[in-house]
């Protein structure tokens, strides 16, 4: 049971069932289900449904809502005894506010994270839905960093062999203000400005962070955030913006790692960036609330390789 399109990977040996709908919400498929089958609804349910809705649907503002979750949101009050629903909608996005901010950047960047396809390219996407975007933003270097880093860490195989081929080609991570209904895009790196330039044209650019030093070698301080405006559904606003950029013949100065021949795919690289990674990562460790890493080392790594390049 899902509320989003199939996988170009997905395959099954035999026949399953699947209950696949273009609505808001998982959770209105399921609470149709129960009122399709006229099987009683414990409240605790309704209420746990009316929550997945109102969360995935950013209280039925979002253009993922449809009349089925609007109609769902309506019969599950009722049932779960909930008189205020903005109020409880406002009340769970505080709360996911305040656990966003507490995740660390490691988790931010990898928690609400999905990987898509396009002509070759790899991209990944993150979402952070707050109620404020200034906490975030405070730590917009460590998730600049991140997302570097998770673009490397893709190309890690169950057997723990490194696949270039398997990396992503771009990381991005989208702070959607629910309050105010606009998102923000952090911009890791050269390949990601290109992309977002063409899936966003015309959205203004500026600095993620006060003091924030350039990411890569062909993208400045203050190209590292835009301003996507109204746009807040990764689903069915920020994934088809960048597959439309893509089809209509995206290049940048990189080709997709998916199209490094077997030998260079497989060669592990040996650059002070990936040995820092993988230094930092070794040393990682989680502190049961979240990942504690040092990221002096591998910053000083990324500095050290845009002095050489341009020189």
């Amino acid at each position: 049971i899902d509320h989003h399109c199939l996988s170009e990977s997905f395959s099954s040996e035999v026949p399953v069932f699947m209950d696949i709908r273009p609505w808001g919400s998982m959770s209105t498929i399921v609470a149709h289900s129960f009122i399709r089958s006229n099987r009683p609804m414990p409240k605790p349910v309704a209420r746990i449904l009316l929550a997945a809705i109102l969360s995935d649907t950013l209280n039925l503002r979002s253009v993922t809502a449809t009349t089925a979750d609007r109609m769902m949101v309506t019969l599950l009050s009722i049932l779960g005894e909930v008189d205020d629903i903005d109020g409880l909608a406002k009340g769970m996005f505080r709360a996911k506010t305040e656990w966003i901010v507490n995740l660390g950047a490691y988790e931010m960047t990898r928690g609400d994270q999905k990987d898509f396809t396009c002509n070759g390219w790899k991209l990944g996407i993150a979402v952070l839905e707050v109620t404020d975007v200034n906490p975030v933003l405070d730590v917009a270097d460590k998730l600049i960093l991140e997302l570097r880093i998770l673009k490397h860490e893709k190309g890690k195989t169950k057997d723990g062999v490194h696949d270039r081929r398997k990396e992503l080609d771009f990381s991005y991570v989208f702070v959607v203000d629910v309050t105010n209904q606009r998102s923000q895009l952090l911009i890791a790196g050269g390949r990601e400005l290109a992309l977002a330039q063409a899936a966003f044209p015309g959205c203004p650019l500026g600095t993620a962070k006060p003091g924030l030093q350039a990411p890569g070698n062909f993208i400045k301080e203050d190209q590292t955030m835009m301003d996507v405006g109204s746009l807040v559904s990764r689903k069915a606003q920020f994934v088809p913006a960048f597959f439309q950029a893509i089809k209509n013949g995206f290049n940048c100065h990189k080709h997709p790692m998916s199209e490094l021949s077997e030998d260079d795919g497989m060669q592990e690289p040996q650059d002070e960036v990936f040995k820092a990674m993988q230094k930092m990562s070794k040393a990682s460790y989680h502190n049961s609330v979240n990942v504690v890493r040092d990221y002096e080392e591998l910053t000083e790594a990324f500095q050290k390789t845009k002095s050489i390049v341009s020189k």
